[in-house]
């Protein structure tokens, strides 16, 4: 009995000191000299005196990508959005595919809408959300640009950092009560204790999965940028004057504009005309017999009216 209380001492003790899955100061402070580490500019020995992991090769990578990201450390998620035109959707969506293999990455989702079997040339468009290796970011955004006319783009990234290690801290706190929990069910020899100490590393074992869940998560946002890219299939690319050009460049262009135009609504006329042909035949036609009648019916009238005047 004496036994079995010192045992539910131990679980109260170990419990309360691992309450809520909260990191140790001597933990905390390993993670906080890593971090800091990081943010002096890159990865130093005080982590791996610590006992922490080293910097990812992919964080490395990512970072000797642009000179714009340099800090070695940071645990960045980069994101980017291009809308793209083009007068070719079969040709440019081939070389988006190719482009996306040759950076080593792929598809998350793809969408083509437009176009079907009753109008095969209808505009299309395409939304495509690719995942390219980190240090592929800068290349595969160049390449993009020229698969067609980028009309919008945007550039984002976001340190994960805090989150990062906030976690891996508590993963590892919650670890070493794992090691403890299934010390003392070894030792324990009561049916109570056991059944405690079992429940207790149920929840133990409850938070390391969701701690390891959440780091694996951000490994793979963070080894792996994320790409947007909208298609747009158009019959000529939006190519407008900018406010800086001069009067002539300005004149030109609405001169080339309306001229278009005029082209472009001839060509829109005659494709309509081409679709309502016979119910402008049948129109016609009708129109025809009512003026024709309408005339014979009037020169009735007047033939009837001479007739008239004539006899009085």
């Amino acid at each position: 009995m004496k036994r079995s209380k010192i045992m539910a001492l131990s679980l109260a003790l170990l419990l309360l000191a691992g309450c809520g899955g909260g990191r140790s100061s001597s933990t905390a402070s390993a993670t906080d000299m890593a971090a800091s580490s990081y943010a002096a500019g890159g990865w130093t020995e005080t982590a791996a005196e610590n006992g922490l992991p080293a910097a990812p090769e992919s964080a490395k990578g990512a970072q000797a990508d642009s000179p714009v990201y340099r800090n070695a450390g940071a645990k960045l998620i980069r994101r980017a959005e291009l809308c793209i035109q083009t007068t070719e959707f079969d040709q440019t969506a081939a070389a988006l595919d190719q482009l996306v293999v040759d950076c080593g990455g792929y598809y998350e989702s793809a969408s083509v809408y437009g176009g079907s079997y009753r109008n095969v040339n209808g505009r299309r468009s395409g939304e495509y959300v690719v995942r390219i290796p980190a240090e592929k970011f800068t290349q595969f955004q160049s390449s993009a640009g020229g698969l067609g006319y980028v009309t919008s783009g945007t550039e984002s990234s976001e340190d994960v950092g805090e989150q990062y290690y906030d976690a891996e801290s508590r993963l590892k706190t919650q670890r070493t009560k794992q090691e403890r929990l299934l010390s003392l069910l070894e030792k324990a020899d009561n049916m109570e204790d056991i059944i405690s100490l079992e429940n207790a590393l149920s929840e133990v074992e409850y938070q390391i999965e969701q701690y390891s869940s959440q780091l694996n998560r951000y490994d793979a946002l963070i080894s792996y940028s994320t790409f947007t890219i909208y298609l747009d299939e158009v019959v000529k690319v939006t190519e407008e004057v900018g406010e800086t050009a001069s009067l002539g460049q300005k004149m030109a262009a609405g001169l080339a504009a309306s001229g278009e135009g005029l082209v472009q609504g001839f060509q829109d006329l005659l494709v309509w005309f081409s679709y309502h042909i016979f119910g402008v035949v049948f129109l016609a036609a009708a129109v025809s017999v009512v003026v024709i009648a309408g005339r014979r019916l009037v020169k009735k009238k007047l033939i009837a009216k001479k007739k008239q005047d004539g006899e009085e």
